[in-house]
């Protein structure tokens, strides 16, 4: 989904926005499994992509082809790749930390979702990628994660390493032409709005809408490990 995300109040969305988001609710909705997320080819009923022909709505890619190994910074200052966090299971969302809307909501979802996992939340470290590409700015950064989920780790890069990220989950994001409130500073950001789980060998196995239910989002996280301990 293509989610505005900016630092002051509601904006409304795009056709496109309302249209995609339909796509991806329905397609929750129709699952196979009651807590699946994006696992396969989900689509809308065709008669309603049909009634707005002007308008080309693209399937959601499967899981397994978004993501690959990155080169980052915590806001702790260090490098890190995903090799850093070897054995866990990852749980990412793509934000900015001016982000007011759909960052700390998915962000409070994310948290929400490893509180429901009780124990089971050891296996799993939450990452928030900033995609401003902007010049790092650490200290924001740590402040940002500060206010979500202890064990919630910030991740920044340097242009060419953040747009790698950014083009191997397919997340799209771009600035807005402009502000809708005089008391808005700082940029607007509209970006892709999931969170992605990507298991212990660097697969993307599901991918989540922001809004989603962190039970359901939880139940789905437990399905995948259960999946991997029992797979031969």
């Amino acid at each position: 989904m293509f989610e505005t995300s900016h630092r002051a109040g509601p904006v409304p969305a795009s056709t496109l926005s309302r249209i995609g988001a339909a796509v991806v609710l329905t397609g929750l909705v129709s699952l196979l499994t009651p807590a699946s997320a994006h696992e396969g080819h989900h689509h809308g009923d065709a008669g309603e992509m049909e009634s707005s022909p002007q308008v080309y709505v693209k399937a959601p890619p499967p899981p397994e082809t978004l993501g690959r190994p990155f080169e980052l910074m915590d806001h702790h200052g260090q490098e890190v790749t995903n090799a850093s966090y070897s054995g866990k299971w990852l749980l990412i969302f793509f934000g900015f930390a001016g982000c007011r809307e759909a960052c700390p909501t998915g962000l409070v979802s994310m948290g929400a979702a490893l509180d429901a996992l009780g124990g089971e939340a050891g296996q799993v470290q939450p990452l928030f990628v900033d995609v401003s590409m902007e010049e790092p700015d650490i200290t924001g950064l740590a402040q940002f994660v500060s206010n979500f989920h202890p064990s919630l780790v910030g991740l920044i890069g340097t242009r060419a390493q953040t747009f790698a990220t950014v083009r191997d989950f397919k997340i799209r994001r771009e600035y807005a032409m402009a502000n809708y409130s005089t008391k808005e500073t700082g940029p607007r950001i509209n970006h892709t709005a999931y969170l992605y789980l990507v298991d212990p060998d660097g697969v993307t196995r599901a991918y989540f809408d922001h809004t989603l239910e962190p039970e359901r989002m939880a139940l789905t996280v437990r399905l995948h490990m259960k999946r991997r301990r029992t797979s031969p």
